[in-house]
């Protein structure tokens, strides 16, 4: 098959996607005391009314990360993985939602030539949300998430976070089929060797837009 009629079935694909149901692509930025900086780009397709599916896509520059249980602040880590979302319940004034990111991680140690050049692992975000309507166009969102991670390679860490619940706050505005949000992230971690009760904190800024058939608003899912 050559690439003409690859591009025309794309299309073709993509379109009959979009008209049937409600899509959402995003990006956004943010630090924490982990990351120097965070980008996040993911795209969210609604199977059904309470079910949607996804991907995304995340780069940081570290701050503060660990190489088989040992801290680094020089370094970058990529993630890539699959986003699932469940919606709980709906009203008019809220909604609520449950959401699960598993995502691989590739790390790049810049710092100590002692530990490994690099390591990867995986990484676990179950979490629960509430959006509350304010206002037809400004919601707040609320809930936490268990975070879990782990390293793989020659010095497997499987625990080297522990599920901890970190406390998700923010706010959204809304216009048409394009939204912004302001999200914060706090509380306790839990590590591997004695890392233990270290906090974790991060705010990000994220941009989403929907297209496809027109349906209940899902939540920002992956910042």
């Amino acid at each position: 098959m050559d690439l003409k009629k690859t591009l025309f079935i794309a299309f073709v694909l993509l379109g009959t996607l979009e008209a049937k149901s409600q899509s959402f692509a995003g990006l956004s930025i943010g630090s924490s005391n982990n990351d120097n900086h965070i980008e996040t780009v993911w795209f969210q397709h609604q199977l059904t009314d309470r079910f949607s599916a996804g991907v995304q896509l995340r780069y940081s520059q570290i701050r503060y990360r660990f190489v088989d249980a040992i801290a680094i602040n020089d370094g970058s880590t990529a993630f890539g993985g699959l986003v699932l979302g469940f919606k709980l319940k709906e009203t008019e004034k809220y909604r609520l939602n449950f959401n699960l990111t598993s995502s691989y991680r590739y790390l790049s140690n810049d710092e100590r030539a002692d530990l490994a050049e690099s390591t990867n692992g995986l990484e676990l975000d179950p979490n629960i949300l509430l959006d509350i309507k304010l206002s037809n166009r400004i919601k707040l969102h609320t809930g936490a998430m268990l975070r879990t991670a782990m390293q793989f390679g020659d010095t497997p860490i499987l625990d080297e976070q522990m599920p901890s619940a970190i406390v998700v706050a923010g706010l959204s505005y809304s216009v048409n089929n394009h939204s912004i949000a302001l999200r914060a992230y706090t509380g306790p971690m839990n590590g591997a060797t004695g890392d233990s009760m270290k906090y974790f904190n991060q705010v990000s800024l994220g941009y989403q837009f929907s297209f496809g058939e027109q349906s209940s608003q899902f939540s920002f899912f992956n910042f």
